[in-house]
């Protein structure tokens, strides 16, 4: 009776986690040269933005567990190799291999190994592709040459995807098939570029000599995209990019007034279901990356043309988020704790030129920055007319372990355990980590989006400080 009991209660544990959707992702890397690994965790809803987990090494080993509702993507660096793949619900994978040594070495077992192994023979497909496009570049028809063999490396992945689709969800078996679409589509495009150097109309037009008629006929299935695939962001992230760049290159050289009609003009390239995802990530990639040079009518047109009231409404929202905060616009008032326990406000730093970063300590991009600008702080360590602010959404404990295991080097305040319901959150519009600006000594912004490389990051402070200099000449 007791066993029947304990083995109820261990069923029971096992049903809860699988609900919860515990993850367990564990190995051990051979001649580790890093402390941490750093993972991106990629959620297949559009509205999210990928984020970024430090998951420790110690002694080589590491082990981490993630918690999601589905399938998800999960992207490792140690500085050196790549790896990666999609987890679902119940998962628990390990991974080995030599750092020195990774593409002989590394292996993946468990629960949803699958997964993460055909995920491996996608990248081999790029690394190949690229072998491939090299190759065909001296032959009668390169093009037919390259497809053939594209093709034959994805029937291969392909048929993998089947032989292992019972042991992993439907949702996984989707994903993985968006991404293989996505990837073999953007190595046939990047193939086109390899062989000839010019654009898609430039090639039929210039190069007709070196297509036969069924390298027209696999070019031209480059612009018809699978709808099938609309519920794959990989998929639809690549059609974003792929079906921009076609009408960049090869469709803005003819069109009058391209800015204002290249939505709709994306539209009419894409299959009815893909239409809205796709144009949903291209507003969103516009918005986000280049802030200042969107046209706000334009943008708010295209928005219309969305079918989703959810996905409108976030256009929208990003779209009024990039007009509060602008260069020459005042700072926002802030109230802040540092690490004595003090208040901190904007006003303490008046007269200095402040960077400002926002950051939490599971955050792989924000240590990446923190290491890129590294040359950028020490330039400016004995300049006390600049700042290097940093703002933690951890809560206390972890946001002072975070500092001193990491090493990280500025003046440090976090969100007072309000972590990211802080009034200050919302304020300088902080959507994704790590965010940054640049504040001149008069409290307005002289950078949004500061750049990451640190010699024309130490430029633009530079100028932030001769800015108010220029101005006190006058």
């Amino acid at each position: 009776m007791k066993i029947f009991f304990m083995w109820c209660l261990t069923l029971l544990f096992s049903v809860h986690q699988a609900l919860a959707g515990l993850v367990h992702v564990r190995g051990h890397a051979r001649n580790a040269a890093e402390e941490n690994l750093l993972c991106t965790v990629v959620s297949n809803q559009l509205t999210s933005n990928p984020a970024g987990v430090v998951v420790p090494v110690k002694d080589g080993h590491f082990s981490y567990q993630f918690e999601i509702t589905e399938s998800t993507f999960l992207s490792f660096s140690d500085g050196t190799n790549y790896f990666g793949g999609f987890i679902e619900p119940g998962d628990s994978i390990v991974i080995t291999y030599d750092r020195l040594d990774f593409a002989n070495s590394i292996s993946y077992t468990g629960k949803g190994r699958e997964k993460f192994e055909i995920v491996h023979s996608m990248m081999d497909f790029k690394r190949v592709a690229r072998t491939i496009s090299v190759a065909a570049k001296g032959r009668r028809y390169p093009l037919d040459d390259m497809f053939a063999a594209m093709d034959s490396l994805q029937d291969a992945i392909h048929a993998r995807i089947e032989l292992s689709a019972n042991s992993m969800s439907i949702e996984s078996v989707k994903r993985l098939l968006g991404a293989l679409a996505a990837t073999v589509q953007q190595a046939k495009q990047s193939g086109l570029v390899t062989v000839f150097g010019d654009s898609y109309n430039n090639i039929i037009t210039n190069h007709r000599e070196k297509l036969s008629e069924t390298s027209i006929a696999q070019m031209k299935k480059l612009l018809h995209y699978d709808e099938a695939l609309y519920d794959s962001r990989f998929y639809v992230d690549a059609v974003k990019s792929l079906a921009s760049i076609h009408l960049e290159d090869n469709v803005r050289p003819v069109t009058g007034n391209f800015e204002e009609r290249k939505y709709q003009l994306l539209i009419e390239m894409l299959p009815q279901k893909l239409r809205t995802p796709v144009l949903f990530m291209t507003l969103k990639w516009d918005i986000t990356t280049a802030p200042r040079e969107v046209n706000e009518s334009v943008v708010s047109s295209a928005a219309g043309l969305l079918t989703d009231n959810q996905l409108k409404q976030h256009i929208l929202e990003l779209l009024a988020a990039r007009n509060r905060l602008g260069v020459g616009d005042k700072a926002p008032e802030f109230s802040v704790q540092n690490l004595s326990g003090e208040k901190v406000y904007l006003a303490s730093f008046r007269g200095k030129t402040i960077y400002l970063d926002f950051w939490f300590a599971s955050c792989g991009p924000c240590h990446a920055l923190f290491k890129s600008i590294e040359p950028v702080k020490k330039h400016f360590e004995k300049d006390d007319r600049v700042v290097f602010l940093t703002v933690s959404v951890d809560n206390e404990t972890t946001w002072k372990r975070a500092i001193q295991k990491f090493g990280v080097e500025g003046y440090h305040v976090f969100t007072e355990n309000k972590l990211r319901g802080h009034p200050i959150i919302q304020s300088y519009n902080v959507n994704a980590y790590p965010t940054t600006y640049i504040i001149d000594p008069v409290g307005r912004f002289h950078t949004v989006q500061p750049a990451n490389n640190p010699d024309r990051l130490r430029k633009q402070i530079e100028e932030a400080i001769a800015s108010t200099s220029a101005r006190h000449s006058r």
